[in-house]
């Protein structure tokens, strides 16, 4: 038995390489979904499916003589059933390549696409809008007309109305149709043309990129709730040392500053802002619509049981307790036990709370104090004012057991 894997670029048959249209025209057998295989199925057995268990068998009902082809839109390793029907399956597959539907549409509005950030919206919760804000081009698969909307209509309330986007629908067919405009021209004037199958090409001329940078205190939305300072909260976050897909809790959220400033670290991750108070849960959403950071969830709530419905955090940071200090840290270790938690203690009840945990469950921390003064003029001279010592505690359970 002799099975080819084959990426038929974006469905008509001038799309295909030569090398992959000889092998479809030698196969006994094609599997793929209908739009796929009715162009080539003549003289040959047709069977329709996508799913990988479903293909694998198929396969294994075969003749062991036979030619077997199965087909896959655009490319096999670009966001394809490939890679999971290859782990099933076994490597001793003929794997040939097809014309990706970036390059297909890069190729037609006559731009490169070796700088562009590739990303799929097909059943996931992508933060497109940080991605977007980030890059200068963001190419994206799509699910469907109502999900372009609900993307197009999520970028306006950002703000992010003029950023310019060009939308591919039935791409190689006779119908095919790219849309060019901003985000508010083409909802405004085009959501009839929007098709189910399409994809997407955004430009940002302006893109902002802040793993790196500080965002300054000044920059924030501020009331009279506490916000961590801008060199606390940075080496804060420095001690959780996110990935790009972690899950942070920031228990005690104020202003929502750490949540913000995390978010531009960890584009794939989430980010729960827990906050009880409701000037700062305004305060948060005010920030989190300025500094589009879509990947912020907001909990209005109590921790530790405003924690209760959330997924496991990778991370969590707790700049406010309320006394419930012990029982936050378990509830974190409860969901994950390889949770990294960082704790900012200013009053010194709170530190010597800090304390006794570690002491009381044997716990070993890394405690940072930092002391920082500020330059304040006055008249003709520059004197350094001193800010409130902050504790910084980072505790992980590589040092200790979990708390049960």
């Amino acid at each position: 038995m002799e099975v080819s894997l084959i990426g038929i670029g974006m469905g008509v048959e001038d799309n295909l390489t030569v090398e992959a249209l000889n092998t479809i025209k030698e196969a006994d057998v094609l599997i793929g979904a209908s739009r796929m295989t009715r162009n080539f199925a003549e003289g040959k057995k047709e069977f329709n499916a996508y799913r990988a268990e479903d293909i694998k068998k198929i396969i294994e009902e075969q003749n062991e003589d036979c030619k077997i082809a199965v087909l896959m839109s655009g490319d096999v390793g670009f966001f394809s059933g490939a890679k999971k029907l290859l782990e099933i399956i076994g490597n001793e597959v003929r794997v040939i390549p097809g014309i990706s539907s970036v390059v297909y549409l890069c190729a037609k509005l006559h731009t490169s696409w070796q700088d562009v950030k590739l990303l799929s919206l097909h059943g996931l919760d992508t933060n497109i809008v940080g991605y977007v804000k980030r890059y200068k081009k963001v190419f994206a698969l799509l699910s469907g007309r109502e999900q372009i909307i609900n993307m197009l209509n999520k970028l306006v309330s950002y703000n992010m109305d003029s950023i310019k986007l060009h939308i591919g629908q039935r791409l190689s067919y006779e119908d095919e149709n790219i849309i060019s405009g901003t985000v508010s021209e083409i909802l405004e004037n085009k959501t009839d043309e929007l098709d189910e199958l399409a994809v997407v090409l955004f430009e940002n001329d302006n893109p902002v990129d802040r793993r790196f940078g500080v965002i300054e205190d000044e920059e924030f939305i501020r009331g009279k709730v506490p916000m961590t300072k801008s060199e606390i909260r940075n080496l804060s976050i420095a001690k959780l040392n996110l990935s790009d897909d972690s899950v942070l809790y920031d228990i005690g959220a104020g202003t929502g500053s750490v949540s913000i400033e995390a978010s531009m670290k960890l584009l794939d991750g989430k980010v729960y802002a827990i906050e009880r108070k409701k000037e700062a849960v305004e305060l948060i959403n005010k920030n989190k619509l300025k500094f589009a950071a879509d990947n912020v969830e907001v909990i209005e709530g109590l921790a530790p049981s405003a924690l209760e419905e959330l997924e496991p955090p990778t991370h969590a940071f707790i700049g406010g307790s309320a006394g419930n200090m012990e029982q936050i840290i378990e509830a974190v270790w409860n969901k994950n036990a390889e949770a990294i938690i960082v704790v900012n203690a200013i009053a010194l009840n709170t530190v010597s709370e800090v304390m006794n945990i570690i002491e009381e469950k044997k716990i070993k921390a890394d405690i940072t104090l930092m002391q920082i003064s500020k330059n304040n003029e006055l008249g003709k001279y520059q004197m350094m004012m001193g800010l409130n010592p902050v504790y910084i505690f980072k505790l992980k359970n590589d040092y200790c057991k979990v708390m049960r």
